[in-house]
């Protein structure tokens, strides 16, 4: 029996959805940043300026594009002195459903809204603290990410026991192209093999410094019926879309005992696997071009993720098939 995790109806939506512009520390206004995006293709964005909550869909929404309002809520653990950051805690909340915002009521977030964030000095509760500040923000009516625990300084353990984390940033262009600390898979494998139920996205967290450049590297690619705010963020809750730093991914999932993936052209496919040592695969036809693969299971495995890897390393996840 074959099962598919992309739904067959409807059309594909580009977005990035961890952004900054002069709100915060970017160097782009909003409007700028809109234009740049809509002329390489995307189809929303998400501006999550720093602990600084903005709701510019009045403003800038049409028929062709999309604002997600969003907050990148901050945690910091300095050194005795405080003169040095030791790890930081880096959490979106990303506007979400009507019947979430509904299940906000007053608490609901606003445009405007400025967050404190807390700041510990020496030692803190990493996991707790993490936990807290994603907790704050679903009761506003969000949905939560974590970004970037690679450039973050975090412990494994100080993530993996989060709850109720709709996605973990595998992929960050800012923070590859900035200080090679882009990829997050291990964190995210860890959470997996936990048993946390967890997606993953890509995304640029781009500043637009003068620099380096670092637009248009990560992203989400969302199958979606329509281009409004409530079906973008059904889709991106239900695991309806993938996250890529340039292949694409037209559709993976089940048939009989095997995991399958058809995708652009791929130079060669991971599929990575929760269970025994040994039980991943790569196929890889060296020098041969892949559009597809199929990896057999075992029965043993806990979930399975694909990673698609064209000739210039850039990777397109899919979201995990729990098994």
């Amino acid at each position: 029996m074959q099962k598919k995790y992309f739904s067959e109806t409807g059309n594909w939506y580009k977005g990035n959805l961890h952004s900054h512009t002069v709100n915060s520390d970017g160097h782009f206004t909003p409007a700028q940043a809109i234009n740049a995006y809509r002329q390489h293709g995307y189809s929303f964005i998400c501006f999550s300026e720093h602990d600084y909550y903005t709701d510019l869909r009045k403003e800038f929404d049409r028929g062709d594009f999309l604002i997600l309002p969003g907050v990148e809520a901050s945690a910091l653990l300095l050194n005795e002195d405080k003169s040095r950051m030791l790890k930081t805690h880096h959490i979106h909340g990303i506007l979400g459903t009507q019947e979430m915002q509904q299940a906000a009521g007053d608490q609901l977030i606003q445009h405007g809204k400025r967050l404190m964030p807390p700041a510990y000095v020496g030692k803190w509760e990493g996991l707790q603290t993490a936990q807290k500040l994603s907790d704050s923000l679903r009761k506003m009516g969000c949905f939560t990410t974590y970004n970037h625990p690679s450039w973050s300084r975090v412990d494994a353990e100080e993530i993996c026991g989060l709850e109720d984390i709709w996605a973990i940033e595998v992929f960050n262009y800012g923070t590859e192209v900035e200080c090679g600390e882009g990829y997050n898979t291990v964190f995210w494998d860890r959470m997996l093999a936990a048993g946390k139920r967890i997606n993953c996205f890509a995304s640029d967290d781009n500043h637009n410094p003068n620099r380096f450049f670092d637009s248009f590297g990560g992203y989400v690619v969302v199958r979606s019926e329509e281009l409004s705010h409530e079906a973008i963020v059904s889709h991106l809750l239900a695991g309806d879309y993938y996250s890529s730093a340039g292949p694409e991914i037209y559709q993976f999932g089940i048939d009989g005992d095997e995991v399958f993936v058809e995708c652009s052209n791929v130079a060669c496919i991971h599929f990575i696997c929760g269970g025994y040592v040994g039980c991943s695969e790569t196929v890889n036809r060296y020098g041969v071009t892949l559009k597809k693969a199929f990896h057999k299971l075992d029965g043993t495995e806990k979930y399975v993720r694909i990673e698609c890897v064209n000739e210039q390393g850039r990777r397109a996840f899919t979201n995990p098939i729990y098994l």
